[in-house]
């Protein structure tokens, strides 16, 4: 078994997945908002590499983490209890409550007593509770047949270990991966899924397509080589990070409009989502190759960075319905959208993050259900968490 990480490089890629979670109050801050052209950039810019990104960073937190422990199975256990406790938190109440705020008949007729037909923002969670498994049984197969040695040994062999080359191959090929899945997945539920839970079954798509971003991330947990090589430039994910932009920005920027007229609405919609698809599959290794760079290069994390990190999972599980309800008490008042949208995310920042410091903390009881932790010393929760 190869050394473990540096903890800096593990502090500091936990800092870019709160970084990239705490993103999402930014995303709802802007909803409402997205026929200013400011606004209606927001979305494109995070559904891009936001979420993508997020789940090739917990997969490598997991890998690290699953390797450390001696026990496999309960590592599966205790994750599937920290994101399982929240999850059924959210589906009992939080979903429900937002659908009764934005005056969903069926979870209005239905609140608090039964699931919420939409997951809203808290998808995340039913896909890592589904990765958990996966990650499980991946570490079983590895460590019997040795899979990730095998991969190194085929990367030497095929002369990779040191090509150029061997990075744009992995990027594309998790990208290639991602877009295929996700295609697949619409193809598979366009037309049969029931309609009141077309809602929840639409970020499906986003569950499948966004596992081979969260095995890349797990195996550079295990291969070092892997890492290397995926980490080696920073010119090829910039590259594509910029071809994106451009397109999206012609696109979405005017092209759109000015061949709606030739295309017909149709047309220009599917134009509009295969743009959008390819952004999403190409952008969160490419992004995340950045973000790896930037975690190696951390060295201390200043406390308040710490504290809104801590803090991070709780914010953005409660953010959503707060802006909901800020929204809609705002909704007759004539704000400037950019001041509206400004203290929008500042109370629902600031609401959430008390309530993190003063319940959560404070409370064991709030910290398992709204956190998933279990009650027991900060030290020994830390060593087990991801």
């Amino acid at each position: 078994m190869t050394s473990g990480p540096p903890s800096t490089r593990i502090e500091g890629l936990s800092v870019w997945r709160a970084v990239l979670m705490l993103g999402g109050v930014v995303l709802h801050g802007a909803m409402g908002l997205e026929h200013l052209p400011v606004f209606a950039a927001i979305p494109l810019i995070s559904h891009a590499f936001r979420m993508g990104s997020f789940m090739l960073i917990s997969g490598l937190l997991c890998g690290y983490a699953l390797a450390r422990r001696r026990s496999p199975l309960a590592w599966l256990g205790r994750r599937s209890i920290q994101l399982g406790v929240p999850l059924s938190v959210g589906l009992l109440v939080i979903c429900p409550l937002i659908g009764w705020m934005l005056d969903d008949v069926t979870d209005r007729n239905r609140w608090p007593f039964a699931i919420a037909h939409d997951w809203y923002h808290l998808w995340f969670l039913v896909a890592l509770l589904a990765y958990a498994p996966l990650s499980y049984a991946f570490h079983r197969i590895d460590r019997r047949h040795d899979v990730v040695g095998k991969l190194e040994q085929g990367l030497v062999a095929g002369r990779l270990g040191r090509s150029g080359s061997a990075q744009t191959i992995v990027l594309l090929t998790a990208a290639v991966a991602c877009c295929a899945l996700m295609m697949v997945t619409r193809q598979m539920l366009a037309g049969r899924a029931p309609p009141l839970y077309a809602a929840a079954l639409s970020h499906v798509q986003l569950m499948l397509g966004y596992a081979p971003f969260y095995l890349l991330g797990f195996l550079l947990a295990r291969s070092p080589m892997l890492y290397r090589i995926l980490t080696a430039s920073i010119r090829t994910p910039i590259v594509i990070l910029v071809a994106v932009g451009c397109v999206y920005a012609l696109w979405f920027g005017g092209v759109s409009a000015m061949l709606g007229p030739t295309l017909g609405p149709i047309r220009q919609a599917i134009f509009g989502d295969l743009i959008e698809l390819i952004g999403m599959s190409l952008c969160p290794p490419a992004a995340s190759v950045l973000i790896l760079r930037s975690a190696v290069s951390i060295r201390t994390v200043p406390l308040i960075v710490r504290r809104l990190a801590d803090a991070s999972f709780t914010i953005y599980v409660l953010h959503f319905p707060i802006i909901i309800a800020l929204k809609i008490a705002l909704r007759h008042v004539p704000w400037n959208p950019y001041v509206e949208f400004t203290i929008t995310i500042a109370i629902a920042s600031l609401t959430t993050y008390l309530a993190h410091i003063l319940i959560v903390e404070r409370f064991p009881v709030m910290s398992f259900l709204l956190n998933g932790r279990y009650p027991e010393p900060a030290k020994t929760r830390a060593a087990a968490e991801i």
